[in-house]
């Protein structure tokens, strides 16, 4: 974090940074946003585009929090829009504060954000994955809490988009004592408070929120969508235990292009870009994931599927249409019958077997 970051603007200052005359070949419309014609030179930093202001902090966890903590200072409607989700109908009243990356002088840890009043505490712990704080940390904020005396106490843990179910799994053996209480936030839910506060106030704060779900948005999902590298899997002709006989692992591909794993083992804890499907000796099919979520359990997401709820929760990808080798791509011998490789897209298609798509892959990556 550096320490620059922790100065916040006079509201002059933040005018001419936020607000600066519109440029020859720029357009401004009435949101505040800025439509840049071919006549504007692009901003690279290390080889990326840079879209937004917020852009050029980077991208880690303690770039997001700045960000963040930036644009509750800077926007009321940021604000109040986000202490209205964790505590409905609670107004704060002046002063504020909004502390980042304060330092802890009793263990020497630090809190991400914190926001503090006289009726309301929050302190957030941001995530750009969805790892949850250490029980040593967890006991930390009850301590921190304790020194306050505000009503409402909120911890929040800000999490990679759609993982909050994996959280709130992760945070169920941890009760604190009441006025404190437990707030999972996506990342994404951040997006949509900051493009409903880039639709009120003075054009500066409606600038500054734009950019910022710009930026959010673009951070928030751990996909590399531009990825080519497919994740491929073994499928089993045989049902698990507790579903209906006709609705198998290939079923499942087959018939909804729909594919469920773990959030918790050996698999990925990033879900790929795309996957590949192996069965009956071969690769079958390879699928863009188009979406995906995490849940409990299969009832209600996948047809057919019994009401059950497993025992940690589940990446539920939606597949795209069947990508499928013109020729037949065997197995091969060397790929163990469970083993999951992850293969570069071309390879697969080009390859006679997964097993020289995979000794392919490993040479390209020694290369």
């Amino acid at each position: 974090m550096h320490q620059a970051s922790k100065r916040l603007l006079s509201g002059a200052e933040t005018e001419r940074v936020l607000a600066p005359p519109v440029p020859r070949g720029v357009t401004a419309p009435m949101d505040g946003s800025a439509v840049y014609d071919r006549t504007v030179p692009e901003l690279v930093l290390h080889a990326r585009p840079v879209e937004t202001v917020f852009d050029l902090l980077g991208h880690s966890e303690n770039d997001m929090t700045a960000a963040l903590g930036w644009g509750l200072a800077r926007n009321p409607a940021l604000l109040r829009g986000f202490v209205e989700q964790l505590v409905p109908g609670v107004s704060l009243a002046e002063p504020v504060v909004i502390e980042l990356q304060e330092h802890d002088q009793a263990d020497g840890g630090f809190t991400d954000v914190e926001i503090k009043a006289a009726e309301l505490h929050v302190i957030v712990e941001a995530k750009r994955g969805w790892n949850v704080p250490s029980d040593r940390q967890l006991r930390r904020y009850e301590a921190r809490f304790e020194m306050g005396a505000a009503p409402f106490q909120r911890f929040v843990v800000l999490t990679q988009n759609g993982a909050e179910q994996v959280v709130r799994h992760h945070l169920g053996s941890w009760k604190p004592a009441p006025p404190i209480e437990i707030a999972v936030v996506g990342w994404s839910d951040l997006v949509g408070l900051a493009r409903a506060a880039s639709r009120q106030g003075p054009a500066a704060e409606r600038h500054l929120s734009a950019e910022l779900a710009t930026y959010l948005r673009g951070v928030a999902d751990m996909r590399d969508t531009d990825s080519n590298q497919v994740y491929v899997v073994a499928l089993s002709r045989k049902s698990w235990d507790g579903w209906p006989t006709d609705l198998t692992p290939v079923d499942e591909i087959e018939k909804h292009r729909i594919y469920h794993f773990p959030t918790v083992g050996s698999y990925p804890k990033i879900v790929p870009n795309y996957m590949g499907f192996r069965y009956d000796g071969r690769l079958h099919s390879i699928h863009h994931v188009d979406e995906y979520t995490i849940v409990d359990t299969p009832f209600g997401h996948v047809p057919g599927a019994p009401n059950l709820t497993w025992d940690a929760p589940n990446f539920l990808l939606r597949l795209g249409p069947p990508i499928c080798p013109d020729h037949e791509v065997r197995t091969g011998k060397g790929i163990p019958q469970s083993m999951r490789v992850t293969v570069d897209l071309d390879l697969l298609l080009t390859s006679a077997t997964i097993t020289e798509a995979y000794a392919l892959q490993k040479a390209r990556q020694r290369s």
